[in-house]
């Protein structure tokens, strides 16, 4: 039931420690720099206005920076033009009213169209209108100042700090993920066609075509890993694969060369009834231990050594 509830609420991944505290330095150091530069133009009252949107910025790209909503493109251009669509706002709605949701709304559109989609843009709109006095006599300054300055400190303590460490590199252009080592289901799915599964999905997805496939490599090196966790090998035992007709086959383990990685594992055996019967031939572990239904329970009456 509460697992249940969980998913309903959409209950994220737990990430491992490390990254929890690395996020967590990360963003501290970039907000201090940029409040206390923003306060220094601006003072104690501007920057009450502006900070709240640049602490969202600072989440996406210290606690989530290979995110496509945390990349360069979405921070700047994201608060940019949403900076902009907000002081227009500002000074041809009267109404305080309109000029707030107006903003918000034109923000988001803004963002769509211009593919840089970022949440605290919406925020930054907002303090355009509702920030008070200080704000809106920076006019269309506001962009720059402090807007641009802010978003300029957030991306180089991004690119400084979060480089430092190999697993979390900024922006997400820079990341270089492991190969898995074992993918047959999915060694043909190339970049092009995640791409083009993302735009007949009609979703915005925040993560990169080449995360989704290292995802999808991940998922699939899982799924094998389940299928031969409960195998055991005997050197001479008998295996079929519960294949109907003419598929059915029965094989004999021969030998095999082991290692201690299990993908270059390998097995000798011979097809001792059924399909290929006769032949020999080898394959990795985990092809075998994918084959392999059953284990055969042979009889004295059994005599596949004789046939």
């Amino acid at each position: 039931m509460l697992k249940a509830v969980f998913h309903f609420l959409g209950s994220q991944n737990s990430v491992v420690t490390s990254e929890k505290l690395v996020a967590t330095l990360g963003g501290m150091l970039a907000i201090f720099c940029c409040f206390y530069t923003t306060t220094w133009i601006l003072g104690t009252e501007g920057s009450a206005a502006i900070l709240p949107s640049m602490g969202a910025s600072t989440v996406l790209l210290f606690a989530v920076p290979h995110g496509q909503l945390s990349t360069p493109w979405a921070l700047f251009a994201g608060n940019l033009l949403s900076a902009v669509v907000g002081v227009t706002s500002a000074q041809f709605i009267e109404n305080i009213f309109v000029a707030a949701p107006v903003a918000v709304a034109g923000s988001i559109l803004v963002m769509h169209i211009t593919r840089s989609l970022h949440p605290p843009g919406g925020a930054t709109a907002l303090a355009a209108v509702i920030g008070g006095p200080v704000i809106e006599q920076l006019g269309y300054g506001y962009i720059i100042t402090p807007t641009l300055i802010n978003c300029s400190i957030l991306f180089a303590v991004a690119m400084i700090f979060n480089n430092f460490f190999e697993w979390r590199r900024y922006p997400q252009s820079l990341m270089r993920y492991k190969t898995i080592g074992y993918h047959p289901d999915t060694r043909r799915i190339k970049m092009r066609h995640i791409h083009e599964a993302i735009k007949r999905s009609d979703l915005v997805i925040d993560a990169s075509d080449i995360q989704l496939k290292h995802i999808i490599d991940l998922a699939d090196a899982v799924l094998h890993e389940e299928l031969i966790a409960g195998f055991e090998l005997e050197i001479g035992a008998f295996y079929t694969n519960n294949k109907s007709g003419r598929l059915w086959s029965v094989r004999q383990v021969i030998d095999e060369k082991a290692h201690k990685n299990r993908y270059q594992h390998m097995l000798i055996y011979r097809v001792a009834e059924g399909s290929g019967k006769g032949q020999s031939g080898y394959c990795t572990y985990q092809e075998f231990a994918e084959w392999a239904k059953e284990k055969m329970a042979c009889s004295k009456n059994d005599n596949f050594h004789d046939r």
